[in-house]
């Protein structure tokens, strides 16, 4: 049986989404100083990792979906 490419395709959008909600969880975990590894990331470090982690979550799933109907 042949596997289903949107298979493959859903299951990259989770993973950049999940990975962008990691990313704001690490981001806003630092921005609150509780965490003893992460204290040493200044405040600034912690927006940007957070807008990072939006961007991605937000932003790249729908890039990637554009960059798949262009190709087809």
């Amino acid at each position: 049986m042949a596997r289903d490419p949107a298979f493959g395709r859903f299951a990259l959008l989770q993973a950049v989404r999940l990975s962008g909600t990691l990313i704001v969880l690490i981001g806003t975990m630092a921005a609150s100083g509780n965490i003893p590894w992460l204290r040493s990331v200044p405040p600034w470090g912690a927006l940007v990792l957070a807008g990072v982690g939006l961007t991605l979550f937000f932003g790249a799933p729908r890039w990637i979906v554009r960059r798949w109907k262009r190709d087809q």
